[in-house]
């Protein structure tokens, strides 16, 4: 198993602006509201709101710092797909990592999402590409889960889809090798960022204005 080699596409994409748009396609209603003990459900102006606040700030950590586009073909279609983080901070600091799939007809579509909420540190690449011998298509390792692609039916196979529901005894058949790593993505997340700069990781600071 080893870290997939970066690819070379990223000159020929849509300018890191243009990307952003497709940060609209983000639900923020299951976020946190001001007070973390409110759960009172967001309004559809609430979440316009944060829809069109994404957009315009587009991709950057927390700390105000342009945020990394990694680059990947998890779906070995030859069409790029990108994964990066949309942050903001403050004394209530969220960090959202996205994955969105490159469209053939050109265009991306949001595939995976979630966020770290007041975290000390924030992560550096939320999806860390890896290669491992045998396997057609990468896996795409995060904090808490492991993703591969099912080209089949166009979705990704989760540790969470095979550890239950009523699929998982088909799919862990199916994915030995995930199914086997996903009895730690944790140490397997760990293990690879270990080997990135920084090891994956940066302080939570807040710039002052």
């Amino acid at each position: 198993m080893t870290l997939a080699t970066p690819l070379k596409c990223a000159s020929g994409q849509p300018s890191r602006k243009e990307l952003a748009k497709y940060l609209a396609q983000y639900d923020p209603s299951g976020e946190p509201n001001d007070h973390i003990t409110d759960e009172t459900p967001w309004t559809p102006e609430e979440i316009e709101a944060t829809r069109r606040a994404l957009v315009l700030y587009g991709f950057q950590y927390p700390n105000g710092q342009v945020s990394v586009i990694t680059w990947t073909d998890f779906d070995g279609d030859g069409v790029c797909n990108f994964s990066a983080s949309a942050g903001i901070g403050g004394a209530k600091s969220i960090d959202r990592h996205f994955l969105f799939r490159g469209l053939k007809g050109g265009g991306f579509r949001l595939v995976d999402s979630d966020y770290s909420y007041k975290s000390t540190s924030i992560t550096i690449l939320p999806h860390i590409s890896m290669r491992v011998a045998g396997e057609k298509l990468p896996l795409l390792v995060k904090e808490d889960n492991i993703l591969q692609w099912q080209a089949e039916r166009k979705r990704f196979v989760t540790c969470d889809l095979i550890k239950s529901g009523p699929e998982a005894l088909k799919l862990r058949t199916a994915f030995s090798l995930l199914a086997q790593l996903c009895t730690n993505p944790r140490g397997i997340f760990d293990w690879a960022a270990d080997q990135l700069p920084h090891k994956n990781e940066l302080p939570n600071w807040t710039p002052p204005a």
